[in-house]
């Protein structure tokens, strides 16, 4: 019965202190379960975006992002308490792509390594790019250049390409960038123009040709 405890075989009242006590518990178990929902409605798309800006591989993502929640899951009475939800969301989903990508790094250098398909030929790649009646504009959005991008900015040192892979996601903005990796914001956008001048610097190479 609501307000008493047994206590050997004595029915006991119990305080109205301790009453208010458990009251409070109910009550903060309520609030820390309906802010993880609404953060796992707001923001399940955003974590995948972050994991796959990382392991570019869906099925990874989607454990990373499963990962990051239940990470929450273990911290959900401290979600009321948290202001920056989002950037701190956004560093968990980040770390625990991380831990993912140290963990299938053997499997994705393997993903990157040449096939025999023409599509994954580099050498078929720059002839399609070189080629003077492709469309400027089509090559920039082909899959040919994205695929070549792709490896290029796997060859970045990793702060450099951490911080550009991160940086794709648009929902982020500089200064979240900058949270979310634990570095200033300044330090973001001199990180951002050294990996775009090297990745010129790297196509120009490979491409034979000023871009």
């Amino acid at each position: 019965m609501t307000g008493q405890v047994i206590l050997n075989g004595t029915m006991l009242a119990e305080s109205p202190a301790s009453q208010s006590r458990e009251a409070d518990r109910h009550a903060s178990e309520a609030a820390a379960t309906q802010a993880l929902e609404q953060l796992v409605r707001e923001h399940a798309r955003f974590v995948f975006r972050i994991a796959f800006s990382i392991l570019r591989d869906h099925h990874e993502a989607e454990d990373a992002a499963q990962e990051c929640f239940l990470r929450v899951l273990k911290v959900k009475q401290r979600l009321p308490e948290i202001r920056e939800q989002k950037t701190w969301l956004a560093r968990i989903a980040w770390r625990c792509a991380l831990d993912r990508s140290q963990k299938v790094r053997s499997r994705l250098h393997s993903d990157l390594s040449l096939s025999n398909s023409e599509s994954d030929d580099p050498a078929a790649t720059l002839a399609a790019l070189r080629d003077p009646a492709a469309d400027p504009e089509q090559l920039a959005a082909s899959a040919q250049m994205s695929a070549l991008l792709e490896r290029v900015v796997a060859t970045l040192p990793e702060d450099l390409r951490i911080t550009l892979q991160i940086s794709t996601v648009q929902e982020l903005t500089s200064g979240e960038v900058a949270a979310v990796l634990g570095i200033p914001e300044g330090s973001v956008r001199t990180r951002l123009m050294r990996a775009r001048k090297l990745l010129k610097q790297k196509l120009q190479q490979m491409l034979g040709e000023t871009l």
